[in-house]
């Protein structure tokens, strides 16, 4: 690729006199010139230009992944003529790619489903399409697809409700490009999966067993009830012990109170026997004897036997991932200790209507099975619903069951429910699970923000011991907090709270080691950990790092990138307004978004995003 002699900063006299429309073209005039912007990617991947003139406007989408347009369920017009960039991916679940003139999307969905994204029938060059966690692919493919229909592309991926994921849409070479259509389909609603997917229709009741002392601290014994529902299209196995071949469900119990979502309780998970087969959710077409949920039934466990003790087995037996249970539970662990033993138990305090003012409760379960777990259908295998808590009698507080069920979501998925302004942002580790990162920033008006963040951990068996938000320079750190939530009744995990470090460079939490202790203070699986501080600077987009606990397979990660944001901080460049590091697209983005306003993209700090800033982001170009 020859490099223009030309320089990439000719025309900066005209943009400051015309303004945002000339920066445009320049930002695409440059790309042809230059040889293209290179930006971040995966590990050996980049996201960037390579060059071409530029023959007609974009119907729709974007040549920059910053700047993605909303993509509509239903058909959706686009032309890749006048992209300068292009996406490498050394390492994508579809082999190595690279993708020409690419055109980027923004897809949010309504509701949490299996998607088809679809350019078959809908052009006539050869397309790839890729789906990404964000602009960074270093982040998380998603999915991705070549030559699914001849030479056109056909992703089918899970994705969350509420979540921002990036469709690209690219050629497979350089002369691949023109106009096209793709087609968004929601496939399954719920996420409704082929072969055995089982997912919690209904969190329908709740019982409660009074209180007990333990540790010098009142604990609250309850149980909630669960009705799920096989929604493939197989029978799920359904034997009682010592046969493996049987379901485990978790239960837990969360407090959205003051801006902040935690884990207030959790409990032992419920051990399957055979199934009751009804037909809550559709019609049950039934496998006789018991030892299997058939297509479209139901089995309905209510609380009083959600509660049984004897049936609850513990956590340290279960791998989330695989779905592998034990054949006899609880093996080499003690009895169920009376009233609130083994049960989901919280504090008193913490649901004590006098001290939660404004607060809102979440009960959740989740349905562990080897069968789901193997057919890759548990990633919709959560459900939350609401709860109030009513004054103390008998001994405990009254709970009762409000709203409906939000079928088929993490409990996280309540705090943004609770509150539009958070984001959440979920990742697959390799060969592992998922977890989904939830983060509010606020300004507290004195000067600071309160940044506040929460991991869920859905089905991750190697866990997490680590939490690392990086900040730009001379961020002050004050109010550094943690909460993580006890286990109990035997459960072999230290409960030693993380300890946090404040360097120039971030905010770091550390739990367990596992070389130390296998049975350390980490993330496991259905439980939530949170996060927070406070800083002398506003956000800025950032990777926060979540470190994992349990070693993998060979050449697997120990740490997984997420994608949020962190204190900006001064930049070492003026002209890295993102202070990633490197003076890219995504700076001159910041600028052109923000063109005639004030704050972010005021290099010059004169009051107004102007010619000026957008001269200091070009000359300093990386």
């Amino acid at each position: 690729m020859k490099r223009a002699e030309k320089s990439p900063v000719k025309s900066l006299v005209a943009i400051g006199t015309l303004g945002l429309s000339v920066a445009a073209l320049l930002l695409v005039q440059m790309s042809a010139d230059a040889g293209g912007i290179k930006g971040g990617g995966k590990a050996g991947g980049k996201v960037g230009g390579n060059g071409g003139g530029a023959e007609g406007g974009v119907a729709a989408g974007s040549p920059f992944c910053e700047t993605a347009t909303p993509l509509q369920l239903g058909a959706n017009t686009f032309t890749t003529f006048s992209s300068p960039s292009f996406l490498e991916l050394l390492d994508s679940p579809c082999g190595p790619l690279l993708l020409f003139r690419t055109n980027y999307f923004d897809f949010t969905p309504a509701q949490t489903g299996t998607y088809i994204f679809s350019t078959c029938g809908g052009l006539i060059w050869d397309d790839i399409i890729v789906v990404l966690n964000t602009c960074n692919p270093a982040d998380g493919i998603v999915g991705c697809s070549d030559n699914a229909c001849g030479l056109q592309a056909e992703a089918t991926v899970d994705l969350l409700e509420g979540v921002t994921y990036k469709i690209v849409v690219g050629g497979d070479s350089a002369f691949d490009r023109g106009n096209g259509v793709m087609r968004v389909t929601l496939a399954a609603a719920n996420g409704g999966g082929t072969n055995p997917d089982v997912a919690i229709a209904s969190i329908s009741d709740v019982a409660s067993y009074g209180s007990a002392l333990v540790n010098d601290q009142v604990m609250l014994g309850y149980s909630f009830g669960t009705i799920a529902c096989n929604i493939g299209d197989a029978p799920v196995q359904s034997f009682p012990v010592p046969d493996v071949r049987h379901s485990y469900v978790p239960t837990n119990a969360y407090r959205y109170l003051d801006g902040r979502f935690e884990q207030i309780g959790l409990g032992w998970g419920k051990t399957g026997a055979t199934a009751v087969q009804q037909s809550y959710c559709s019609t049950c077409q039934q496998v006789a004897g018991g030892n299997y949920l058939g297509l479209g039934c139901s089995d309905p466990t209510p609380a009083t036997l959600s509660g049984a003790q004897l049936s609850l087995g513990a956590r340290c037996e279960v791998n989330p991932s695989t779905g592998a249970l034990p054949s006899i539970p609880n093996q080499g662990l003690p009895a169920a200790p009376s009233i609130v033993g083994r049960r989901v138990q919280m504090k008193d305090l913490d649901i004590d209507p006098d001290f939660n003012v404004g607060a809102r409760f979440v009960a959740e379960a989740q349905y562990i099975h080897p069968m789901d777990a193997t057919a890759g259908n548990n990633k919709n295998n959560n459900s939350w619903r609401e709860f109030e808590v009513a004054a103390l009698g008998g001994g405990d507080y009254s709970i009762t069951l409000i709203n409906s069920t939000a079928q088929q979501e993490p409990a996280i998925a309540a705090w943004k429910a609770f509150d539009p302004a958070v984001t959440l942002i979920a990742t697959d580790v390799p060969s592992d699970g998922r977890y989904v990162l939830g983060y509010r920033v606020t300004d507290n008006g004195n000067g600071t923000w309160h940044y506040e963040y929460a991991v869920q951990n859905m089905t991750s068996d190697r866990a997490a011991n680590s939490f690392t938000v990086p900040m730009g320079s001379g961020v002050q750190v004050t109010n550094v907090g943690f909460h993580d939530v006890d286990y109990h009744s035997g459960e072999p995990y230290d409960l030693t709270d993380w300890t946090s470090s404040v360097t120039a460079s971030g905010v770091t939490w550390t739990g367990g080691s596992y070389k130390l202790n296998a049975n350390g203070n980490a993330i496991r699986f259905a439980t939530i950990y949170n996060f927070s501080f406070d800083a002398n600077y506003a956000p800025t987009a950032a990777n926060v790092a979540l470190g994992l606990f349990k070693p993998g397979p060979a050449g697997a990660p120990n740490s997984v990138a997420l994608a949020s944001v962190g204190p900006a901080g001064v930049p070492a460049n003026p002209a890295d307004i993102n202070g990633d590091g490197v003076v890219n697209g995504a700076d001159l983005a910041i600028v052109l978004n923000n063109w005639g306003g004030s704050g972010l993209g005021d290099v010059d700090h004169n009051g107004v995003v102007d010619g000026a800033d957008l001269a200091v982001v070009l000359g300093g170009w990386s």
